[in-house]
């Protein structure tokens, strides 16, 4: 089974009343977290939320967000060293809760004893691969969720690999936009971007070529665009043309193989124009930035409610109460996950906020 995922852009948390970043990454977060409910429950009554949102339109709108947003991290950091702490420092310690999260979530429901579990060769494998962020070596723990209709622990993580990777390029994009210019750099990026998901999309095809397609490089168009947006910030105010051009182009190929260089344009713009101007600012970080926190929780909250068979219910309002349990549990733990581990430790790595990191 293939399951829709998303990558949440990451950042030092300084809400600004004239943006709506915040906003609209949680609405991004919920276009993946309904689609993966529907998927994980099978529950028939769910399957429209799977038809109706297209989750591969969040997945790409994080990557653009992403670049926008870890681009003016680049800008402001004092250094190589100083950026790449920042980097780590929002990343991987709310990652690492996830990690204990699915243990935490093993241990209770493995059919496996305790000390046979916590010795088991494979949750050894588990917590390696994962730690550095191969998620795809190992996704599953022993004896845990086995009734499933998939077994995987989180199978939203596999993205985090790509997100450490593109802000491995970022100090070689900043400095490509240095010498040569944003414009031919951005050029140059996309094009190679969307030449890699066609080679292994179209041309080899099969599930293999899908899943190489979407795998580095194959999101880079999405943040490219994303850093050229933040690097001249001028052309953002003058977004909206470009957007229209890209809408009728977009409508027009979406159903030809030109869309593979026309929706980039189109999915960066879309999500940089709502987050930055279409609206004035509904001020939705107030209580933290969960966008992360709801990327890394929300999948071993669900396998645990299908383990625990709470979707067994052919009621209508059954089914939307367990959509609110979801989005209640997933929506808490990323709150406490902000509040108790995420910000706390970002205040340590620098004592200046920085504004959309």
């Amino acid at each position: 089974m293939r399951l829709p995922a998303l990558v949440a852009p990451m950042r030092i948390h300084a809400p600004d009343p004239g943006n709506n970043f915040d906003a609209v990454r949680i609405a991004l977060a919920a276009m993946v977290v309904l689609p993966h409910l529907a998927a994980l429950s099978a529950a028939p009554l769910l399957a429209p939320l799977g038809a109706w949102i297209d989750s591969d339109f969040a997945v790409k709108g994080f990557f653009a967000i992403s670049g926008y947003l870890v681009t003016g991290s680049w800008r402001s950091s004092r250094s190589s060293a100083d950026f790449a702490l920042r980097r780590l420092r929002r990343i991987y310690p709310a990652y690492l809760c996830a990690l204990l999260l699915c243990l935490a979530i093993g241990l209770a429901t493995t059919t496996l004893e305790a000390p046979a579990f916590l010795s088991s060769g494979d949750t050894l494998r588990y917590i390696g691969w994962n730690a550095i962020f191969l998620n795809f070596m190992h996704p599953t723990l022993p004896g845990v969720f086995a009734g499933n209709a998939l077994q995987a622990m989180d199978g939203a993580l596999w993205t985090i690999k790509i997100e450490v990777a593109l802000y491995a390029c970022v100090p070689l994009i900043a400095r490509a936009f240095a010498r040569l210019g944003a414009p031919l750099v951005t050029v140059l990026l996309v094009t190679g971007s969307c030449l890699w998901v066609w080679y292994f999309r179209d041309y080899i095809g099969g599930p293999g070529g899908a899943e190489l397609a979407r795998q580095f490089p194959g999101q880079l168009s999405y943040f490219a665009l994303g850093a050229l947006l933040a690097w001249q910030p001028t052309l953002m105010k003058k977004l909206g043309t470009p957007l229209a051009v890209a809408l009728v182009l977009f409508v027009a190929c979406r159903d030809t193989p030109l869309r593979i260089a026309i929706e980039p344009f189109f999915y960066a713009g879309t999500v940089l124009f709502l987050a930055t101007q279409a609206a004035p600012s509904l001020r939705a970080g107030r209580f933290g930035d969960l966008s992360y926190g709801i990327y890394l929780y929300h999948f071993p909250i669900i396998q645990l409610l299908v383990h625990l068979a709470l979707f067994d219910t052919g009621s209508a309002a059954g089914c939307v109460g367990l959509v609110a349990v979801t989005a209640a549990l997933t929506g808490l733990t990323a709150l406490a996950s902000w509040h108790a581990v995420e910000k706390r430790l970002l205040r340590r790595a620098t004592r200046v906020p920085e504004q959309a990191q």
